[in-house]
């Protein structure tokens, strides 16, 4: 792991008020932002020269973790961060994934066609992404950087090259690495999620001196330090850094359903595939058609088991322009569009619960592919022979907020911080959901060692009757919210953009295939996506 300055700005003469360092804290939530999140904090970190162990409560509303529920993510700089938490932990994810080798973009044909030899319209070929290529290319041009930044810099370069030359980019089901963080937790730490349990107050308690929480099952924990909101886009903890109180049936303003909806089918591996040549790499493949587009790709699901398949369905909702409700512009009440409900934490960009439809969808997902001329049999194949459906809308926050994501409670140097979809939910169109909640866990653990080191600095140097510089954890909380929040923000932008674009229809959607191949020639697309894997931690 990396080691950070952690030299204040200011210096004050020493106050008589004793501070204490971050001892007990809550994460709300137990997706990956959460979990890694846990680990961040109990691990054995040396960028963190205060031995005090940190304390932690892990809470969810769930009654479990389906490793079944949820589709398939690429993982690149969020795998990088979690190496930085734990290399054993890293290495039981790579050896669980599958290696991710190129992106190719195809297109319904503008006239004639492009056949195979059983007639099926195999389309046109606007780009292919050596995705490792283009990521060793990026890195040998970043060399000089690389070296430059000096051990202990605050500004040092992540690669998503190995020293090694192992490439950080892999594929594996959400499922699985939602498994892997929770088996590793409570072989590691012999830390537990504590399930049913939805958040449903939040108060500072003079009495024992830091935040008592307090859950719908009557059960209250407590004293905390430090509560984490990692629960998602319909985030509690969210509504309590908004608005300062938490309202039972209160909708979280931020929240835009794009207009987007995703249907996506999971056809696990052959058991009698040989798991060790089905490793063979991953890739991703687009098929653009007429006002939709699908993505097929192969997953790891795990040490010995063969990858699954994935097939995606990405559509415009027929009640909708973009994010905007047709009602909107309709002037006969009796059309009036009915606005998705937002109860749809079951439509979660964060793609953790089990919205599981019926295999009787197959029907509307292959008459949707007719009717879109996406090309290919791919994807047809795949959710005929798929063993899990799931039906999504596309939802993600606002990341302009007066509010941001940190909320001290009531004057007591006790906060509320958020992390992962909490934070900055995203449209999935760029894959790096998961990837930049690692690196918000990463990096907000960081912070509290920081804090935590500068507590324990303080107090021998006013024993010693010297000026410091005093401990701020809310400055501190401020530095990891403000390094994160814009690159979270421009991947949300492009990603939006990208889902808007990639379900363009008619001139639209020849436009689309025109800019795709264009930019493909310029490579602005192995800039794009490098840009948005390169951990910015």
């Amino acid at each position: 792991s990396s080691t950070r300055s952690r030299s204040s700005t200011t210096t004050l003469q020493a106050a008589t008020t004793p501070h204490q360092p971050v001892q007990k804290v809550a994460i709300i939530g137990s997706g990956i932002a959460g979990l890694a999140l846990a680990h961040a904090f109990l691990s054995n970190n040396p960028s963190s020269s205060n031995n005090n162990k940190i304390q932690i409560d892990i809470f969810d509303s769930r009654t479990n973790l389906d490793e079944k529920a949820g589709s398939g993510i690429q993982l690149t700089g969020g795998l990088v961060a979690l190496n930085e938490i734990s290399n054993n932990l890293y290495n039981e994810v790579v050896e669980s994934s599958l290696p991710l080798e190129r992106l190719v973009s195809k297109c319904r044909p503008w006239f004639g066609g492009n056949k195979d030899d059983a007639g099926v319209e195999q389309g046109w070929q606007l780009l292919e992404l050596d995705i490792q290529n283009a990521i060793r290319e990026n890195a040998a041009a970043d060399a000089s950087k690389q070296h430059g930044a000096e051990e202990g810099d605050s500004n040092k370069q992540y690669s998503l090259v190995r020293e090694d030359g192992e490439v950080v980019a892999y594929t594996i089901l959400r499922g699985t690495l939602q498994r892997i963080l929770q088996e590793q937790l409570a072989q590691e730490h012999g830390v537990d999620v504590q399930f049913d349990k939805r958040l449903c107050g939040m108060a500072y308690s003079n009495e024992e001196n830091g935040v008592k929480c307090q859950f719908n099952d009557g059960t209250t924990t407590g004293p905390y330090d430090l509560v984490v909101g990692c629960d998602g886009i319909q985030s509690k903890v969210k509504q309590y850094v908004n608005t300062g109180s938490l309202q039972p049936n209160a909708d979280s303003s931020s929240a835009i359903y794009s207009g987007i909806r995703i249907t996506f089918a999971i056809q696990e591996g052959d058991a009698d595939d040989n798991p060790v040549q089905a490793k063979k790499g991953a890739q991703f493949t687009q098929f653009f058609g007429n006002g939709a587009y699908a993505l097929t790709s192969s997953y790891g699901a795990g040490k010995g088991v063969p990858p699954a398949k994935g097939a995606f369905l990405i559509y415009t909702d027929d009640d909708y322009y973009g994010p905007f409700p047709k009602s909107v512009f309709k002037r006969d009440e009796s059309e009036v569009a009915v606005k998705p409900s937002v109860e749809a934490a079951a439509e979660n960009a964060d793609w953790t619960q089990d919205n599981r439809v019926p295999r009787e969808h197959v029907a509307e997902c292959i008459k949707v592919l007719k009717t879109a001329a996406i090309p290919g049999n791919d994807v047809a194949d795949i959710v005929s022979n798929s063993n899990r459906f799931f039906d999504l809308g596309v939802y993600f926050h606002n990341p302009f907020s007066w509010n941001g994501w940190v909320r001290e409670f009531d004057k007591s140097a006790k906060y509320a911080v958020l992390a992962g979809d909490a934070a900055h939910a995203m449209p999935p169109f760029l894959g790096q959901g998961a990837n930049q909640a690692l690196q918000d866990a990463y990096l907000l653990a960081e912070k509290v060692f920081e804090y935590n080191d500068q507590v324990e600095q303080y107090s021998s140097v006013v024993r010693g009757g010297e000026s410091t510089a005093e401990p701020n954890l809310k400055a501190l909380l401020n530095e990891y919210e403000k390094r994160r929040w814009l690159p979270t923000t421009s991947i949300t932008a492009k990603a939006a953009g990208l889902g808007y674009l990639e379900t363009g229809s008619g001139f639209f959607g020849n436009f689309r295939d025109a800019f795709f191949f264009t930019m493909g020639k310029l490579k602005v697309v192995n800039k794009v996506f490098i840009d948005s894997a390169t951990p910015k931690i």
